[in-house]
């Protein structure tokens, strides 16, 4: 058998009452009264999930309205950006040419350019292949002269290499009896401008 508990008071009890055990029915009570609270909690969590609810559709109405803004904003932007080419293309075509130019011009100073692939491009489009003078800076003649001595059988055997200061360096200027083509560079860059300032 358990031992008892004892308890020590300082005085002496006046009255004594009994008492339910927690979670017990309340005196008097019923179930009705359970079934009241566990109404009155679920209507709570139901007015508190409805408001919950309600800031989300709120939310996602405020970003649909921000990303209707934003595609306005953008098609806006678009047009401006479609005005401003069409009235500056010619600008930007300049500029587009004159950048081109810069750099052409540096790798030209270098010496980085193909006489051999630029004279024979020019050859391509000359009406003839008999009696023909090619007319290159002279700075270039020593190059197009080994080249052609180092294959006397190839198409280069037959022309005629001059010397001439008013042709830049990187041109060439292919004469021929039914007619002349160059080949400057500075030609080059203008229909690069020409067909820029067309494109739309």
């Amino acid at each position: 058998m358990p031992e008892m508990l004892k308890i020590n008071l300082a005085r002496p009890i006046a009255t004594a009452g009994a008492c339910r055990a927690a979670g017990g029915p309340a005196e008097g009570g019923d179930a009705s009264n359970q079934q009241a609270l566990r109404e009155q909690l679920a209507a709570t969590m139901e007015a508190a999930q409805r408001r919950e609810l309600e800031k989300i559709e709120a939310q996602r109405a405020e970003l649909t309205g921000l990303c209707e803004t934003v595609g306005a904003i953008r098609g806006k932007l678009d047009e401006l950006h479609q005005e401003t080419v069409a009235r500056n293309r010619s600008d930007i075509a300049k500029l587009a040419v004159e950048i081109a130019r810069k750099i052409v011009m540096h790798e030209i100073g270098r010496g980085d350019y193909d006489i051999q692939a630029i004279v024979e491009e020019a050859l391509k489009r000359a009406p003839t292949r008999q009696d023909i003078t090619i007319r290159v800076n002279p700075d270039d003649l020593s190059q197009c002269q080994q080249l052609q001595q180092a294959r006397p059988d190839n198409s280069w055997a037959g022309l005629n290499f001059v010397a001439d200061w008013s042709v830049a360096r990187s041109d060439c200027l292919v004469e021929t009896p039914k007619g002349v083509v160059k080949s400057f560079v500075e030609e080059h860059l203008e229909r690069i401008g020409e067909a820029l300032a067309r494109v739309k």
